[in-house]
C-alpha cells in the first residue's frame, strides 16, 4: 500500500502530535506500507525519516497552500491519505478541512480517512476571519456543494471515507456533529507518544532513573508526565502534594510556555513542598522513560477525566506504574478504579491527596495497579495493536473504492 500521510507536526515541534506522526509513520512502514508523509517546513534538528519517505513543502496551512496540498496529493498518486487532525495545529485554518471535498472531486477512487487526534475547539484558538478568508471559504463551499458542511469540521465529516477517533467520548462529540458519522469510525485508542525504555528484570531502569534525580529508596517518587497546559490541571496535584509527608518527592516531565509555568511556581510555593518537587521539562524518550521507571506513582491530573485518547496515560501505562487519575462525567469501559487504575474527583486536591496517600500506605495496592496498567497497556495501547487497527482501516476502506 502506498500511504499518504498529511501532518503539520514533526519533530523538532513538541506536540503529541508531532510524537504521534512520527511514530506512526515509523511503525507503518516497518509493516511494509509505503510512507509518505506530507508536513510543515522543518526545523533545525529534525530526525531524518526511518523508512518512509518526507515532504516538508508545506510553508503555511492558508488558503494560498491549498494548490500545493492538492498537488502534492496528485503527485505522490497515494492508495489512500491519512489526515491527522486536530484545529490547533493547523493555526486554526479550516483550509485543511475541505481537503476531502475536493480530492472526491479530483481523485474520487482515493480514500481520504481522518484521524482527530482531540475534539477540535479545546485551545480556544479562533479561525482566521479575516474578508478573505471567509470570500474563499464561501466560494470552495459552493464548489464542494455547502450542504452538510460542519463550521469547524469543513467536509471532514462528510466527506472522509473514514474517520478514526482515539476515544468513545470523541466519536460521541462526532456524532453528535454530524449524526450518523459513527458507522464509518473506528476507535483506535492513542498509543504511547514516546520510545518506551525497557525495564531488566534487576530493576537497573528504575536504579539508573533515581540516581539521576537524587531520590534514594526510603523516598517515595511520584511522576507527572506530559504536556503542560490548563486542561492537565497541574495546580491541583502542586496543592495536594503540598499536603503529602516530607518523604514524598515529584518529578514533573513536560514543557509548558514559560508564563504559564511561572503561574505554577507560585502555586507549588503557595502549597508548601516545593524544595521536594524537581521540573526536568521536556526530555528525551530514554531520559524521560528512565525517571518513570524510577516512579512509584505516576499522577495524572485530567481536568476532564481520563480517557482512551491521552497518550501520556498510555506512555504511564506502559511503564507498568501505578497511575492516579481523574473520573470525568463518563468512564470508557476498561478504567477499573481499583483494578488498573485510581480514581479520584477532578479539581479536589483533599480528594487527590487521599488516593495518593492510599496508595503509599499500601504496597500490594500499587501491585495490583502495576499489574492492572501493564495489561491494560497490552491490550489497548500497544503500538502493535494500533498499528493492526490502523491497517484493517486503511486496507479495508481502499478495498471498498
Amino acid at each position: 500500500m502506498k500511504l499518504l500521510i498529511i501532518s503539520s507536526q514533526y519533530p523538532p515541534r513538541w506536540s503529541p502530535e508531532s510524537a504521534h506522526t512520527l511514530l506512526l509513520c515509523e511503525q507503518l512502514a516497518a509493516r511494509g506500507v509505503q510512507v509518505d508523509l506530507l508536513t510543515s517546513e522543518l526545523l533545525p534538528g529534525f530526525p531524518p525519516p526511518k523508512g518512509f519517505r518526507l515532504h516538508p513543502r508545506m510553508k503555511s496551512w492558508g488558503w494560498h497552500q491549498f494548490p500545493s496540498l492538492l498537488f502534492s496529493i496528485r503527485g505522490l498518486q497515494p492508495d489512500a491519505v491519512l489526515l491527522i487532525y486536530i484545529d490547533w495545529i493547523y493555526g486554526g485554518h479550516p483550509m485543511v478541512t475541505f481537503a476531502p471535498a475536493v480530492l472526491r472531486w479530483l481523485q474520487p477512487r482515493t480514500p481520504f480517512v481522518t484521524q482527530f487526534e482531540n475534539i477540535s475547539g479545546l485551545t480556544g484558538m479562533i479561525p482566521p476571519n479575516r474578508k478573505r478568508h471567509r470570500l474563499f471559504r464561501r466560494f470552495i463551499s459552493q464548489v464542494v456543494g455547502p450542504r452538510g458542511l460542519h463550521p469547524t469540521y469543513g467536509s471532514l465529516l462528510r466527506d472522509s471515507n473514514h474517520i478514526i477517533a482515539l476515544s468513545e467520548r470523541h466519536l460521541e462529540a462526532l456524532e453528535q456533529a454530524r449524526p450518523g458519522v459513527s458507522a464509518k469510525s473506528t476507535v483506535i485508542p492513542a498509543p504511547p507518544s514516546m520510545r518506551v525504555a525497557a525495564e531488566g528484570k534487576d530493576g537497573s531502569s528504575r536504579r539508573r532513573g533515581r540516581a539521576m534525580l537524587g531520590a534514594s529508596e526510603q523516598e517515595i517518587l511520584l511522576a507527572y508526565f506530559g504536556y503542560i497546559y490548563w486542561m492537565k490541571d497541574m495546580e491541583t496535584l502542586l496543592t495536594a502534594f503540598g499536603n503529602l509527608s516530607c518523604n514524598v518527592r515529584l518529578v514533573i516531565i513536560g514543557a509548558s510556555d514559560d508564563k504559564y509555568l511561572h503561574k505554577l511556581y507560585k502555586v507549588s510555593r503557595d502549597a508548601g513542598g516545593v524544595e521536594r518537587v524537581t521540573w526536568v521539562g521536556h526530555c528525551e524518550d530514554e531520559i524521560a522513560s528512565l525517571y518513570l521507571h524510577a516512579a512509584d506513582i505516576c499522577v495524572l491530573p485530567f481536568t476532564d477525566g481520563v480517557r482512551l485518547s491521552n497518550s501520556s496515560f498510555a506512555v504511564a501505562a506502559s511503564h507498568g506504574i501505578p497511575i492516579v487519575t481523574t473520573r470525568g462525567e463518563t468512564l470508557e469501559a476498561p478504567f477499573l478504579d481499583g483494578e488498573n487504575v485510581k480514581l479520584y474527583p477532578p479539581k479536589d486536591p483533599t480528594a487527590l491527596a487521599s488516593a495518593i496517600t492510599e496508595l503509599i500506605s499500601s504496597q500490594e495496592m500499587r501491585r495490583r495497579l502495576a499489574a492492572g496498567a501493564n495489561k491494560l497497556a497490552k491490550n489497548y495501547f500497544s503500538w502493535e495493536r494500533v498499528i493492526d487497527s490502523t491497517l484493517n482501516v486503511l486496507q479495508g476502506t481502499v478495498a471498498k473504492q
